[in-house]
């Protein structure tokens, strides 16, 4: 019984101890059509626009981040230069989105271009290749003001 009590003690002060560990990301998939799902990250998003991932870095400035330039090829939202310099978080648990040199992908970004832009995991964020987002976001078009 003694023995039982320790060990039960022991397990809650690893909780903790290790808070950090606890944390993870929890993307909420939703049920709405993709028309539906689209037009609502367009209205959210900063900027949305499809390129090639030219390099990863960490981000000097912040413990966790990651860096991502990206060769912008086209543009659905927001002003974005020909480059474009994303963050996201280093790990996938905490909602980095996975990115690879070289890869294309379609980015919904959040923030603004003088604060940095950024994107996650939980945003629809994905390879261009074969992308259904693509035909609905050239019928959409930001609003003016």
């Amino acid at each position: 019984m003694k023995t039982i009590l320790i060990f039960a003690l022991m397990m809650t002060g690893l909780v903790f101890i290790s808070p950090r560990a606890a944390l993870a990301c929890s993307c909420q998939l939703s049920p709405k059509p993709l028309k539906t799902q689209v037009k609502q990250a367009f209205g959210a998003s900063a900027a949305i626009f499809s390129g090639e991932v030219l390099d990863i870095s960490r981000d000097p400035n912040s413990e966790g981040r990651l860096l991502v330039k990206i060769k912008v090829t086209e543009n659905w939202k927001g002003k974005t230069a020909a480059e474009v310099l994303i963050s996201t978080e280093e790990q996938s648990s905490m909602c980095g989105y996975t990115f690879e040199v070289g890869n294309t992908y379609l980015i919904y970004a959040y923030g603004s271009n003088a604060a940095g832009l950024s994107t996650t995991n939980c945003s629809r964020t994905a390879r261009r290749a074969d992308n259904q987002d693509i035909a609905f976001l050239k019928k959409l078009k930001p609003k003016k003001g």
